[in-house]
């Protein structure tokens, strides 16, 4: 994740904290991100003045706009009383942040000031991290505008925590979208499971699209985009993310779901998740349950290895392109001629029906 910059925020801040070294009390036109109250928090009625400002602010003073700043100064009444979001109001200072990415963790040091935000969502963008950290310092009247996040991993060994070592992918419908947080699909582009974070309202429009089987595309900065097609049936979890207005879903293609293969199946997948200890092993137990579901034949679990090595070896398994939270899958060809393999492997004595 790369170091982000928002020099344009850097300069208009700057040239608001000119002015306030001045004396000036600078008003926001609207909630722009620069750290300043805004017309709209002066909690009194705003009417046109008379010349030389543009508005009255109750009986406490005047707004006159500032085209160079593009926002307004203000003018006290003497003796008037301020509103409190004038009374308390706070100079600015330009501030880098700190973001730890593993403990989604923001650091921010300004001065003898330090500020700390947690749970922050580094999935998002660094863009839209900006604008929510500086929305909440304008909110605690902090008077620190953050400009400039730089991403730090807090150790080597942390490093495999994160899902994606890069930015982390979107899955669109052409109305919605949602943070993914893990996919499998295989090389015909065929969705076998797809993990994602999102509004509720999102979540479900992307929902229907799945179950309606109609395609969605996914995207990841530096990829492009890919077009998934969704499979028949699909099986579902959902779980609330209330700290962060969130849910968290999951869809599993029915063809990966033990106990809901159906015998006219052309092929299955095969999933392993972040946690299986040993990953190679769960597969070939999967594979191995499937193909025993799947044949007429007997299969042995001793010949789980071998026959695991060959069927991919001729294409009658094939990976699955996975990511985040999904780190193994496959896909069997359900209508490859399995016995024959099963007899040539028995013929040449890789494999033997004697325990």
């Amino acid at each position: 994740m790369n170091i982000y910059e928002d020099k344009y925020l850097r300069e208009k801040v700057n040239r608001i904290i000119a002015r306030q070294k001045e004396g000036k009390i600078v008003i926001a036109a609207y909630k722009d991100g620069s750290g300043l109250p805004a017309r709209e928090d002066l909690g009194q009625e705003l009417t046109r003045a008379a010349y030389p400002y543009d508005y009255a602010v109750g009986k406490a003073g005047f707004l006159n706009y500032d085209s160079e700043l593009g926002a307004y100064l203000f003018t006290a009444k003497v003796g008037e009383k301020l509103p409190p979001v004038l009374a308390n109001y706070r100079p600015l200072a330009l501030a880098e942040a700190n973001l730890d990415v593993q403990d989604r963790r923001i650091n921010i040091q300004c001065g003898e000031a330090s500020v700390t935000f947690t749970g922050v969502q580094p999935w998002k963008g660094l863009y839209e991290v900006l604008r929510e950290v500086n929305e909440e310092l304008a909110q605690i009247n902090a008077g620190i505008v953050i400009w400039k996040i730089i991403p730090k991993d807090n150790s080597k060994a942390k490093h495999g925590n994160r899902l994606f070592p890069e930015a982390v992918p979107k899955l669109r419908n052409g109305q919605a979208m949602a943070h993914v947080t893990g996919y499998a699909y295989d090389s015909d582009h065929f969705l076998a499971y797809i993990g994602l974070v999102g509004y509720k309202t999102s979540l479900e429009s992307l929902r229907v699209t799945i179950m309606c089987a109609k395609p969605l595309q996914i995207t990841q900065d530096g990829v492009g985009d890919i077009s998934l097609i969704p499979t028949d049936k699909y099986e579902q979890a959902w779980q609330a993310m209330p700290e962060y207005t969130s849910h968290h879903v999951g869809f599993v293609s029915r063809l990966a779901v033990p106990g809901k293969w159906e015998p006219e199946d052309l092929s299955a997948y095969l999933l392993v998740f972040r946690g299986t200890l040993d990953t190679e092993d769960e597969i070939i137990r999967l594979f191995i349950e499937r193909i025993k579901e799947a044949l007429e034949v007997p299969i042995l679990d001793d010949w789980g290895v071998t026959l695991w090595r060959q069927a991919r070896n001729r294409k009658l398994v094939q990976d699955l392109v996975t990511g985040g939270d999904c780190i193994l899958g496959a896909r069997i060809d359900l209508q490859a001629d399995w016995q024959e393999l099963l007899t040539e492997l028995l013929a040449q004595e890789d494999i033997s029906l004697t325990v």
